[in-house]
């Protein structure tokens, strides 16, 4: 049985010898500690002259989507090497063709209608964090220029798809993302504020803006499934860390549609599709299950989800991945025992019946690889005697 065979297998109930392993990774810090090769400072890449010239200077034209996509592509690839040579059956593999060009020095434009601020770690890792909404009125919809070619991007998906699948399609799982959030990508274009109104007053304008994220990412999934990809995870943070961000009958009234028709064309490809969501997800699940989903990623350790009750509730029906938080476990501070001990109670109590695959959370610069070695090590050893040693 292949990764991705196992992966599959495990979302249709099957208890494998060993619980299955996803590496849901996205910064190259990280991924640099397990290939052994020394950290990039990309604040110095950002102020060279070079550097300067095509972010500051040729941003919002081609040169500035090249850089952009070029560094994505670097750091996904990297990121999936790191995961086949630390030995997990999945991993993340996005293709981010939303964040395209440099409006200046110090920022990233999202071309679905969001600025995103720069910012720089004290090693010198590049990062950027959500700054403003760009696009808070229909009319501002209507004047916005720098939506997505579906059809382009389709294609660069489907070619950054078939080099990944023909590199490493045999030897892990690939979680195809096209980084296209159906609701995290309108409220951070609208402005959680300004889309709360929209719905209310001018709804047609929200579920068309809607509509057409759902037709891009439909376009995106089947290029991934052309190139060979089985396993789609759709991320979308519907939740705080506290509760979702709004009545999750909103959602399902605005976004389940869309998402069940995502969800149904992936699975008559005979494929599986997950979703990623952040925070505190417990009134969401029956919701996800609604609308078609095999599973979900994340179970954020610092949020009040409880992942042992919901495989209580929900472990029949919905593959649980995650588990492993990124505050504690997976970092310097703590020991490897304690590693080994907090991977026995997952796959102990989550474990049995299938339906659970072990992961980090999410993705810090600052995990400590090691320890991620240690709980892959402490999976290997659990057998259907359910036991760590």
């Amino acid at each position: 049985m292949n990764p991705t065979e196992r992966i599959i297998a495990t979302a249709e109930g099957q208890e494998l010898d060993t619980v299955p392993t996803f590496s849901y990774l996205t910064d190259l810090g990280p991924a640099y500690q397990v290939l052994g090769k020394p950290r990039m400072n990309e604040e110095k890449l950002r102020t060279s002259w070079i550097g300067k010239l095509v972010i500051g200077k040729l941003g919002m034209g081609w040169p500035g989507k090249m850089v952009m996509q070029s560094l994505v592509k670097k750091t996904m690839f990297t990121c999936v090497d790191a995961a086949v040579e630390m030995g997990f059956d999945g991993a993340l593999a996005v293709h981010g063709s939303f964040l395209s060009r440099f409006p200046d020095g110090h920022t990233i434009q999202d071309d679905w209608g969001s600025y995103n601020e720069i910012v720089v770690d004290k090693e010198g890792n590049g990062s950027y964090f959500y700054r403003e909404p760009k696009i808070r009125t229909q009319a501002d919809y209507e004047a916005w220029p720098y939506f997505p070619d579906p059809d382009k991007v389709a294609r660069r998906t489907f070619n950054y798809f078939k080099q990944l699948v023909e590199k490493h399609g045999s030897k892990i799982c690939l979680f195809g993302d096209a980084g296209i959030e159906l609701y995290g990508r309108l409220f951070l274009a609208m402005g959680i504020d300004s889309l709360i109104i929209n719905m209310r007053k001018n709804p047609a304008f929200v579920r068309r803006f809607i509509q057409r994220l759902e037709e891009f990412s439909i376009k995106n999934v089947g290029a991934m499934m052309d190139a060979g990809v089985r396993v789609i995870l759709r991320e979308d943070d519907f939740s705080f860390k506290t509760g979702p961000q709004m009545n999750p009958k909103m959602f399902d009234e605005f976004w389940g549609p869309s998402y069940t028709r995502i969800c149904q064309y992936i699975h008559d490809r005979k494929g599986k599709a997950f979703i990623h969501s952040c925070g505190d997800n417990t009134k969401m699940f029956d919701y996800f299950l609604k609308w078609g989903f095999d599973g979900g990623h994340a179970f954020e350790t610092t949020s009040n989800v409880d992942i042992f009750k919901e495989k209580q509730l929900h472990g029949d029906r919905f593959t649980m991945i995650g588990g492993m938080g990124v505050d504690y476990h997976l970092t310097s501070r703590s020991k490897p025992e304690e590693v080994v001990a907090r991977t026995r109670e997952l796959v102990e109590r989550l474990g049995p019946g299938g339906r659970f695959i072990i992961s980090n959370v999410h993705c810090l610069p600052t995990m400590d690889m090691t320890k991620m070695q240690v709980m892959l090590q402490a999976v290997k050893e659990f057998k259907r005697t359910g036991r760590v040693s």
